[in-house]
């Protein structure tokens, strides 16, 4: 027989119970007593630990989670070897919030029933929930392996993909979900994401859509929508098709198509992004920020980023920066540049920090360093980098003028992704060395190019020949350490590029 659900229409507190002094045996009795329903089921020839589990699952039915928690944990000290009842338990204790004690119960249901799918999915998605990511995607992963088709855990692993900012495989686990119709809040949304990430703007145009379908005030996904419909509609029509596949007015396109030229650049469409930029932007805009991507995209012949754009346009960036660069872009150059410095053994007791920004690279420097100063032309980016407490000082300035007004002023001069707004590095190389003592250090990392001393890119950066800016320090510095590494990702690409540390010459 079952018990009535109806005998528990109240939150039900649990039978009290002092574990060190009462057996099993002795707490069941006083739970038949609490409960006569159970009582008869026992007396029906039920075994008492099915039965408790019976009992916790009529209070999991109820709402009761507490209660059923109590009550499935006396049906596992009863029967330690149904793992349908640990699996149980583990499901009450997370409704309650226990989850670091779901954990334990899931584990034991693995151990008891191995080849159990949604035992290894159960477990999967309580180490997601805790943070650990790396065991839950390898559980979630055996989860997969014994079912194919669990769905529950393909999305899963896709949300801990997304999460890493690994969106090819993120797409990968939910196109299919999506195909045969699975249901998951922010599924569409999250496919769509991945989906522009990727620069397939098509497919993520039709993502969105279905994502807007049930979230049609989303203002912000309306926005991204129309973006990437632009985007789509501009590579295979031109800027006249990104304006038919995005509904806009001629006249009223110049947002979206701010927008849509850096993009559009980054992904490899150079010549649609500078066909955009001509069809829509202002010929007459003496916005900085505009001016020098548009010399960029026509491959003007350019020494280096003008100051005022690189203060316009970091002074834009400045709230969004730290989550762009370390959480999108997944910028490590400050790091291995600074793990470079340390294995070199170069002096660092009075370091700058030239292109400091937002402070990016201070804590790191400031673990060696005596006094820290740092350098940039945003006054946003540098108010961003004061708040961090870090820097001893901080100067609002061109890096070359700072440094030329500085001789044997420093140790080390620490230049991370600094570089890259700079064409010719001859300026910047005779600056640094007289503001360096001898034996001090430069170090840089560079954006490489094969295509002579320096290549400004469509995104209106600078990359450098390695090899040229040696040759080119020749006279003031030799070579401590070099080294090819990974920077971040540009259109979900890796970026590869140049770690140098420069010894100053006595």
């Amino acid at each position: 027989m079952t018990v009535a659900l109806r005998e528990f229409q109240r939150p039900v507190a649990p039978v009290p119970f002092a574990p060190e002094a009462e057996d099993v045996i002795s707490r069941l009795t006083r739970w038949r007593r609490a409960f006569p329903s159970l009582d008869t089921l026992i007396l029906s020839g039920t075994a008492p630990a099915a039965a408790m589990r019976r009992l916790g699952l009529t209070f999991w039915s109820a709402g009761q989670t507490a209660a059923a928690a109590e009550a499935l944990g006396e049906s596992v000290a009863l029967d330690a070897g149904d793992a349908a009842a640990w699996a149980d338990l583990g499901f009450a204790l997370r409704a309650c919030g226990r989850i670091n004690e779901a954990i334990p119960a899931f584990e034991r249901a693995t151990q008891l029933q191995p080849a159990t799918a949604r035992h290894w999915l159960a477990l999967g998605l309580a180490a997601k929930e805790t943070g650990a990511l790396t065991r839950a995607e390898e559980t979630l992963e055996m989860a997969v392996t014994l079912e194919p088709e669990l769905d529950d855990a393909h999305y899963a692993l896709g949300l801990i993909c997304f999460e890493a900012r690994r969106y090819a495989e993120a797409a990968q686990r939910w196109r299919p979900l999506v195909g045969h119709g699975y249901r998951a809040n922010g599924l569409w949304l999250g496919l769509g994401q991945c989906q522009f990430f990727l620069g397939e703007f098509g497919a993520a145009a039709q993502s969105l859509a279905a994502h807007m379908e049930s979230a049609p005030q989303d203002v912000e996904i309306a926005k991204r929508l129309e973006l990437v419909r632009f985007l789509d509609g501009a590579v295979h029509g031109g800027p006249e098709g990104g304006r038919k596949a995005a509904g806009g007015d001629p006249s009223d396109m110049g947002a979206t198509a701010r927008a849509a030229v850096p993009i559009l650049a980054a992904y490899g469409y150079a010549d649609t992004a500078l066909a955009v930029a001509r069809a829509y932007l202002d010929p007459n805009s003496t916005d900085p920020v505009q001016l020098h991507h548009m010399a960029a995209l026509t491959a003007e012949p350019v020494s280096r980023a003008p100051k005022e754009y690189v203060a316009a346009y970091f002074d834009r960036f400045a709230d969004t920066f730290d989550e762009q660069l370390f959480g999108v872009l997944q910028y490590c150059g400050p790091l291995k540049l600074a793990e470079l410095v340390t294995a070199t053994g170069a002096p660092t007791a009075r370091t700058l920090d030239l292109g400091c920004g937002t402070g990016a690279a201070g804590p790191i420097l400031r673990e060696r360093a005596q006094s820290l100063t740092g350098v940039d032309l945003s006054p946003r980016m540098l108010d961003k980098a004061r708040a961090k407490g870090i820097y001893d000082e901080l100067a609002e300035a061109d890096m070359v003028e700072y440094l030329a007004e500085r001789p044997g002023a420093f140790d080390l001069i620490f230049a991370a992704d600094s570089l890259i707004y700079l064409g010719d590095l001859r300026p910047l190389i005779d600056a640094a060395a007289r503001a360096l003592v001898p034996g001090g250090s430069l170090a840089v990392t560079l954006e490489t190019t094969a295509k002579g001393a320096y290549e400004l890119h469509p995104s209106g950066r600078f990359a450098h020949a390695p090899r040229a800016l040696i040759a080119a320090a020749a006279p003031w510095f030799s070579l401590r350490a070099s080294r090819r590494a990974f920077l971040r990702l540009e259109a979900h690409r890796r970026v590869y590029g140049a770690l140098i540390v420069l010894e100053r010459r006595a």
